[in-house]
């Protein structure tokens, strides 16, 4: 398990111009393919990068987007926020840096999934999802400028980093489903 660790951080170096990270999963071919699993092509198709052999993404899509795949993707808000106050309450200064740009990331691409449904609009791109974000909800527009700050040039207060991941993140996981589902 150690190997493979190794080598997914060695490809994300490798290939940083590329994409923000290498990720290794074990999947059944058979099972992936299979156009009823909509979330495992979609996800292939839109969040995957071929870095080597075969893109099977080329056989997907396009696809529509649906609350499943706003849910499958970043419905995971709640253990997300948690696991990072944890995170912060103890971490090294250099640690907190990479905690707040990670989490900073994670929030915007959940804030995102929760109108990706009614808008229609795939992207990966954080800036392009923030202004999706802020089309449907403009009255948060300052926090989603805060967290795009933070990924640029991570802060230093640690309480206000505290304090406003566990406002917002309280606030994605109390909406988020409901949110998400709507057309």
């Amino acid at each position: 398990m150690s190997e493979l660790k190794q080598l997914a951080g060695e490809l994300s170096q490798n290939y940083r111009s590329l994409v923000r990270e290498v990720g290794i999963a074990v999947a059944d071919y058979e099972y992936t393919m299979d156009p009823s699993n909509y979330y495992e092509n979609a996800f292939l198709k839109e969040l995957c990068v071929c870095v080597y052999g075969e893109d099977l993404g080329e056989k997907f899509g396009p696809y529509t987007l649906t609350s499943e795949i706003a849910i499958r993707f970043n419905g995971d808000i709640y253990e997300a926020l948690n696991r990072t106050l944890k995170r912060l309450e103890t971490s090294s200064e250099e640690d907190f840096k990479i905690f707040t740009q990670a989490f900073a990331r994670k929030l915007i691409r959940t804030y995102y999934s929760m109108v990706m449904v009614r808008s229609q609009i795939w992207t990966t791109r954080l800036h392009e999802q923030s202004e999706v974000f802020i089309h449907h909800f403009p009255e948060k527009e300052s926090i989603i400028r805060t967290l795009l700050d933070w990924i640029d040039v991570p802060p230093t207060n640690q309480e206000a980093v505290y304090e406003l991941f566990k406002s917002e993140g309280d606030w994605a996981s109390a909406n988020f489903s409901n949110e998400a589902k709507i057309r």
